[in-house]
């Protein structure tokens, strides 16, 4: 222990000796702990901010009354038990609310600009929900609530109808298109008191004033696990023969309300049978907290039937508390039919913790931590591994003094911790500021809000000290090794093309494991993923490391004669200098790849797997879908009549969305969601001919024989993924619950397989998953079987192809005219009844537009997944820097012999930036080589347990974007080399030749 101080004592004399070094690296550990600092932030705003959005949330009321039961079902609370609690002597007011799915825009002043085109603008805008499309928007909140239910920002609160009846038609006009938004939705749209929004539901469109804007906060609670939303396999327990499948919500009462057919087909009712729908649903678990607030008869005009409470607000007297009440209601609410919870303060702050939101944060906050550590253990380890590696005689001379092998590495731990430490503090003191200064100045960076607490601190504590001693163990060993003898004569490291050769080898080994894994040994998908994830994915990583010396060497062999004739140098000059200093050159390398290889990654995995997304040449120009109520067959051909519109390529399609009914059979193992959409076609229409309207490739049986039998009936065609999933043949046969027959089964065998890249995004937005948010496969068959086996009693979806040039929105206009032709006509509904359409829809969805959004979201995403690479390859370019100097100081005597013998100052500037460049193109090089394989093998990977296949993987190389990182990553290099080029350049020859040769 008594050594220690001596210990301390030669780390800040060393410190002190080559402070650049250090205050290089102390900056490239305030940046790691910046970031950390920036992106927890986020999640410490969230977690401070639990208890006020909890108070927020409840508003005005004390507890919540919500029905038990997964997100997305319609669970509404019996009349019963609301008027037994109005007149419950604990309660002080009863506020039920209703809450429907809508889509909400602003609607545009005047002066307005011009609105930036979005991926969802151009599927949804101002077109009515549907199960596949996120429900993103504002949920409509039909209220009586006399007063607001949360503090009021701006405006007013809702005016109450007249009660008598001579005021009741004047009052009652001037509150009619009232609605007050929250102030989420008030940012959502963009909009003010005083603005006007158009609210659009499956039955009407109306435009509202906003008269005022409540207060709420940021993220709803969740009180419950998440619903299956595809309507998942349930693999525990086969159904038994017989048994009605689990179908769309209360699937079994469709034709239980008011238009039963008996056996023989006939109505017992005298009235005319109802088209039957299935309203979309959101995913609110208690109240919305983007929401748009009306009264309950507005609301039933928007949704065309009467609003029925799922969400009750309750005030209780000073004298009664939460639990009080909750105890003694407990028994009935449990008794109800759908069963109650009881939501007061402490559900909704622990409801809070486990958001979407609050896990996205926490995600992010350990990413950020992951790669922060990284950069730090580079940063560092480039600093010890130059001081070891210049030190020799120092650390011989001190172990011939008698310093331990134990004290050495001391004096490397010591000094990578100080630095660290230092690092840490200056890292929070500037995290600080950024937080406090960029989310004023710049609030967008801060979505989720900002605060320092101590999880930044504790995590950008644990990432430095982890990086630090991290980077301190390798050069402590080589430290260690140092033979007091080496003080005379330290040992100079040639070029050992052998041994890198042998290490590069055994990466190449390691990095092809990956591969092989994922696409060649075959094994269960569980077995591939263990094996991916904990022995094939950390091989490519250690793979990649050990092939970093080689990589260095072949691009200072292939690229050094290159840019010394671009910069008219001598290549003896730079033939071996990167690979004689292997270490500090490895440093600054693997320091680039790091952010670099991660950013190619990303990139080469992110667009490879678009590819099956994008629609293919398959689809027709347009599909439409008619809802709520459908056409009539007279009504078809005036489709064919709307200007724009191919009339000789007008195909109707009979759709359906339905449950598989796999008996006794266990469900195969690749598929994720337990249902399909079946596309009832025409076959010879749709597939036959040149002139097909639906050219499909088939990668499994044969066309002809195929349209034979689908023409024949009782035959589809399946999607590749899904076989590629299921491992399904042709041949096999595949059985399906009828929505609107749930006690009956329909099977169809398998007649082909079809590629059809792009399905999922057209199905997703276009209204043709009629009862779940996702789905596992598209399917064809024949059109009339379709139709007769699945009770579609209308016509309701049509493909089309329109001629060129045709305005998207002018055909999409007339076919709204068609549809509106049957206005004021009434559907049945599983979950609401009957429901009365006073604006039917013509949805259109336009195969150019689905190309477009679904490119400017991918963008979107995958870039978003970018930045994080890109700062930290932004940070690590001070490693660069690091080694520059380093060099540059290592061979100050050698520049001036240089100069001594005529060598120019602007010849050594250029020298020094060639040196740098060549260290850029060698990251450039590893992690290209990481990114192919890491982006390839994660694509491959998709089909054995990822949510992001779709289909066939694809191979895709962005190089115009991978050229955007390695422009960076040379840009930075140039860079990192001005300083220590221009201050050698400025040195006279005697200056330089006077540091001796022990510079070196």
């Amino acid at each position: 222990m008594q050594s220690w101080p001596l210990i301390a004592k030669l780390v800040t004399a060393q410190m002190k000796f080559h402070p650049t070094r250090a205050i290089i690296t102390t900056l490239g550990v305030i940046a790691s702990t910046c970031a950390v600092v920036w992106v927890v932030s986020g999640y410490d705003s969230l977690v401070a901010s639990f208890d006020d959005n909890a108070g927020k949330y409840l508003g005005r009321y004390d507890v919540l009354v919500v029905p038990k039961g997964p997100p997305g079902s319609v669970q509404t609370i019996p009349q019963r038990i609301i008027d037994e609690l109005k007149i419950d002597a604990g309660v002080l007011e009863l506020n039920a609310i209703s809450q429907s799915r809508i889509s909400v825009q602003r609607v545009p002043d005047k002066n307005d600009q011009p609105e930036e085109e979005s991926a969802l603008g151009l599927l949804i805008g101002h077109r009515p929900p549907v199960f596949g499309a996120p429900p993103i928007d504002p949920t409509l909140v039909s209220t009586p609530a006399p007063t607001a239910p949360y503090q009021m920002i701006e405006g007013e609160w809702l005016a109450n109808p007249a009660n008598n009846d001579d005021q009741n038609t004047i009052e009652n006009q001037r509150i009619a298109d009232e609605a007050v938004i929250s102030s989420n939705a008030a940012d959502h749209l963009n909009a003010k008191v005083g603005d006007k929004i158009l609210v659009t539901s499956l039955s009407n469109q109306v435009t509202l004033n906003v008269v005022g804007i409540v207060e709420q906060p940021s993220d709803s609670p969740s009180f419950g696990g998440r619903g299956r939303r595809g309507g998942g396999p349930n693999r525990e327990k086969p159904a038994e023969k017989g048994s009605r499948p689990a179908g769309p919500p209360n699937a079994d009462q469709r034709l239980s309300q008011g238009n039963q057919s008996d056996a023989n087909g006939s109505t017992t009712s005298e009235t005319k049978r109802l088209h039957q729908f299935t309203v979309p649903t959101g995913f609110v678990q208690g109240v919305a907290t983007n929401a748009v607030y009306v009264r309950p008869s507005l609301a039933a005009r928007i949704n065309g039937h009467a609003a029925k409470a799922n969400v009750l607000q309750v005030a209780l007297r000073d004298t009664v508390s939460a639990k009080q009440f909750g105890e003694a209601w407990s028994k009935q609410f449990a008794a109800t039919q759908p069963p109650l919870q009881l939501v007061d303060y402490s559900a909704v702050r622990e409801g809070l913790t486990s958001t979407r939101s609050v896990g996205s944060q926490r995600s992010q906050a350990w990413a950020a931590t992951g790669m922060a550590s990284i950069a730090a253990i580079f940063i560092i380890f480039s600093t010890l591994s130059m001081g070891v590696s210049e030190r020799v005689r120092e650390f011989a001379m001190l172990r011939a003094i008698a310093l331990t092998r134990g004290q050495i590495a001391g004096i490397i731990a010591i000094e990578s911790v100080l630095l660290a430490l230092i690092g840490w503090l200056g890292g929070l003191a500037a995290g600080f500021l950024l937080v406090m200064v960029g989310s004023r100045v710049l609030p967008g960076l801060f979505n989720a809000g900002s605060a320092i607490g101590w999880t930044s601190v504790l995590l950008s504590g644990l990432t430095v000290l982890a990086g630090a001693l991290g980077a301190a163990i390798l050069p402590a060993i080589r430290a260690t090794r140092i033979k007091p003898l080496e003080a005379m004569n330290p040992r100079r490291h040639s070029s050992r093309w052998q041994n890198w050769t042998a290490l590069g080898l055994a990466g190449f080994v390691l990095a092809a494991m990956t591969p092989l894994v994922v696409f060649l040994l075959p094994m269960s998908n569980q077995s591939r993923l263990w094996s991916y994830s904990f022995v094939a994915y950390p091989a490519l990583f250690i793979g990649m490391l050990l092939m970093a010396p080689l990589v260095v060497v072949i691009s200072e062999r292939v690229f050094g004669p290159i840019l010394t004739s671009m910069m008219r140098l001598d290549s003896r000059l730079v033939k071996t200098q990167l690979s004689s200093n292997m270490w500090r050159t490895i440093g600054a390398t693997l320091s680039l790849s790091v952010g670099l290889g991660l950013f190619a990654s990303t990139q080469t995995w992110g667009y490879s797997m678009l590819q099956p997304f994008l629609p293919g040449q398959w689809l027709p120009d347009m599909l439409v879908a008619f809802h709520p109520i459908g056409l009539d067959e007279h009504d078809v051909e005036k489709i064919k009549q709307v200007d724009g519109v191919r009339a000789g390529e007008v195909l109707p399609l009979a759709i359906e969305q339905a449950k598989f009914d796999w008996g006794k059979r266990t469900p195969p193992e690749g598929m994720k969601y337990d249902n399909a959409v079946l596309f009832g076609v025409d076959p010879h229409r749709a597939f036959a001919g040149e002139d097909a309207l639906v050219d499909i490739d088939f990668v499994s049986g044969d066309r002809d024989a195929a349209i034979k039998k689908l023409s024949a009936g009782r035959h589809c065609l399946i999607s590749e993924d899904f076989q590629m999933l299921t491992k399904i043949q042709v041949g096999e046969t595949l059985r399906f619950t009828p929505p609107n027959a749930p006690n009956e089964t329909v099977a169809y065998t398998v007649a082909g397989v079809a590629a059809l890249p792009g399905w999922q995004w057209v199905t997703k937005f276009s209204g043709v998953r009629r009862h779940f948010v996702r789905t596992s496969c598209m399917i064809f068959a024949n059109h009339d079987h379709v139709q007769k086996d699945f009770h579609l009693d209308r016509a309701e979806f049509f493909w089309l192809n329109l001629h060129p040039g045709v305005s998207i929105p002018a055909v999409e206009r007339q076919l709204q005219k068609l549809a509106e032709e049957n206005s004021g006509e009434s559907f049945q509904s599983d979950q609401f009844g009957e429901v009365k359409a006073y604006r039917p829809f013509a949805r259109a969805t336009a195969t150019a537009n689905v190309k477009k959004a679904i490119s400017i979201r991918a963008n979107d995403m995958i870039w978003g997944m970018s930045y994080l690479p890109l700062v930290t390859l932004a940070i690590m370019s001070l490693a660069v820097v690091n080694t520059v100097v380093a060099s540059v100081r290592s061979r100050t005597w050698e520049f001036g012999v240089m100069r001594a013998v005529g060598v120019t100052a602007w010849q050594l500037v250029r020298l020094i930036v060639v040196e740098t460049i060549l260290i850029g193109m060698a990251a450039c090089t590893l992690s290209l080589i990481f990114g192919l394989i890491a982006g390839w093998c994660g694509v491959g990977m998709a089909q054995y347990g990822g949510y992001f296949f779709g289909g066939a993987p694809q191979f895709v190389i962005p190089w115009h974007h991978l050229a955007i990182g390695f422009a960076m990553t040379l840009t930075l290099c140039l860079i990192a080399s001005v300083w220590p080029s221009v201050r050698t350049g400025r040195l006279e020859t005697l200056s330089l030749l006077q540091a001796g040769r022990g510079s070196m």
